[in-house]
């Protein structure tokens, strides 16, 4: 028997935030407010950095969130106070600064105090980051900073390969079609979840998660019951207890609702 959920972490892109209307659906609003009504932790876990959550709906900037895991588990928050900030090793950063800039290639890394291209992106890699996240990052040469999650774009390829062999397994990756995801060796959402669940003395069969990306699978495993969206990709799926109807079809609220939390 399963144990009884006590929290839900949430994914943003894809999961909470449907980008045809930039928002919330209303259903999505609505059963995370049931769910705080009933004293449920209701938390987040995405990749996004806080720069990228300046523009999110008001919803998303006004509800009362538990816990946060941002920057792909990297950085652990509750209520504002951080719990937990990983940061990659130095040395590899600068590798794969060196590798970008040899092969002209974007990368975007975030900070505890910001987000940041560090050499001017194609306009498409604008584009597709602005209509993510209603902003774009600044601006800015990696000066030794203090990275919490990087991105790469890199598409599957020599190049690509090239970028795994110098990395050599010494970092967390998700591994997309036209970009590469860098975090901390042994840091994903789900760590960053077992560090809010062990902070709230909760197992990890106590909580359960939704999301719909690649980034979203160790997570989706490691809770007690793990939701994959109608929308999401194939290895969430895969992971998955259950697959929900898609994001825009009121599947938070349908899954919820299934296992008897709303």
């Amino acid at each position: 028997m399963k144990a009884p959920v006590k929290a839900v972490f949430f994914d943003i892109d894809g999961t909470m935030y449907y980008h045809g209307i930039h928002d919330f659906v209303s259903s999505t609003q609505k059963a995370l407010w049931k769910l705080y009504e009933q004293g449920i932790k209701v938390g987040v876990a995405t990749s996004r950095c806080h720069a990228e959550m300046a523009n999110a709906p008001s919803f998303f900037r006004t509800f009362p969130f538990s816990g946060m895991v941002s920057d792909g588990g990297a950085l652990v928050m509750e209520q504002g106070e951080i719990v937990k900030a990983q940061c990659l090793d130095s040395a590899i950063v600068e590798e794969i600064v060196d590798f970008a800039q040899t092969h002209h290639k974007t990368m975007r890394y975030s900070t505890i105090d910001g987000n940041f291209f560090m050499r001017e992106p194609l306009q498409k890699e604008k584009d597709g980051s602005f209509a993510l996240y209603l902003n774009l990052p600044q601006m800015k040469p990696y000066e030794h900073d203090k990275i919490l999650n990087l991105f790469v774009y890199v598409k599957e390829g020599r190049e690509c390969d090239e970028l795994l062999k110098r990395i050599n397994g010494r970092l967390s990756l998700v591994n997309y079609r036209t970009a590469i995801e860098c975090n901390p060796t042994d840091t994903d959402k789900s760590k960053g979840i077992r560090a809010l669940a062990d902070r709230w003395h909760l197992s990890m069969d106590e909580v359960m998660c939704f999301g719909d990306g690649k980034n979203d699978v160790k997570m989706i495993k490691a809770c007690g019951i793990g939701v994959a969206m109608g929308n999401g990709c194939d290895e969430v799926k895969a992971a998955a207890d259950f697959v929900t109807k898609r994001i825009e079809e009121d599947g938070i609220a349908y899954a919820l609702e299934k296992y008897g939390l709303i």
